[in-house]
């Protein structure tokens, strides 16, 4: 049977830890050591540069050779800094996952790959291809504005944002950054995709319709796996997004980010009644 490499570009907030989970817990699957593996991004720079793994020091160096050796884990900050350094070690990475006996699939999802362009995604796709896997793109997309509270709420429990209990003033400070920004543009996600993939080998779906028995059985159709259709009940990652927000800056958010609605809506029209925010479009 043919091996399948699952390339995951998120989005935030919607709902990729839960397919993640949904596709590595299927007999045939191994998705390796991590639930995001965070490899690419960091080449983008700006908001993405944190991603980037210092360079271990040769005590660690030499204490991740020795685990290696013999057959050990390997500590995950090395793990990451190797696949980040050296493309070949990516591919050769899940390569080995793939070839291990009674393996059908593996795969890296990640919600920051949703900003991974075409040049980017020409090189996994091929890079995996090259090994034998057929790769398959995955994208989830959510209400932008169900989502950027979501991830609002994210970066005040990381600590990257001042914590708040009403989400109003901070949501307005946030929603036009570098940062939500970068995530939220789900129209550019889309066109690279359409770039580099076929429409059979591409699952597009909305955050909306996932946990439904629907969306779950054409996301296993799509993987070739058991559907399960009362997985949705058991949600992995979930963030509460906080207090409700005035719907003038819905409406604000809705137009600042219309290019998103209208891209999405070419493709998936339903969105006129599942993202409320939709609503406020002028």
């Amino acid at each position: 049977m043919d091996k399948t490499f699952f390339l995951g570009l998120g989005g935030q907030k919607c709902g990729s830890s839960w397919i993640q989970a949904y596709l590595a817990g299927q007999s045939g699957s191994d998705f390796g050591r991590l639930g995001e593996y965070q490899v690419w991004e960091h080449r983008l720079g700006g908001v993405f540069a944190r991603y980037r793994v210092p360079e271990p020091g040769a005590a660690q160096k030499l204490r991740a050779r020795i685990k290696r050796a013999v057959g050990a884990a390997e500590p995950v900050p090395h793990l990451r800094w190797r696949l980040q350094g050296d493309d070949t070690a990516y591919f050769d990475y899940f390569d080995g996952l793939l070839t291990a006996p009674g393996i059908l699939r593996s795969g890296d999802i990640t919600p920051s790959y949703a900003a991974l362009g075409p040049d980017l995604l020409t090189r996994i796709k091929r890079g995996m291809e090259a090994r034998g896997a057929t790769v398959k793109v995955l994208f989830s997309m959510r209400d932008p504005v169900d989502r950027l509270r979501s991830h609002l709420r994210m970066e005040m429990a990381k600590g990257r944002l001042p914590a708040a209990k009403d989400n109003e003033a901070p949501l307005r400070q946030f929603y036009a950054s570098d940062e939500a920004a970068a995530r939220s543009r789900y129209d550019r996600t889309l066109q690279a995709i359409e770039q580099v993939f076929a429409p059979e080998d591409t699952h597009i779906c909305l955050f909306e319709e996932l946990f439904t028995p629907d969306g779950i059985t054409a996301l296993a159709r799509f993987a070739d796996v058991p559907v399960d259709a009362k997985a949705g009940a058991h949600l992995v990652n979930a963030r509460e997004k906080g207090s409700g927000i005035p719907d003038s800056l819905a409406a604000e958010i809705a137009n600042h980010y219309a290019p998103v609605y209208t891209a999405v809506a070419a493709r998936l029209p339903q969105i006129a009644t599942l993202w409320p925010s939709a609503r406020h479009l002028t």
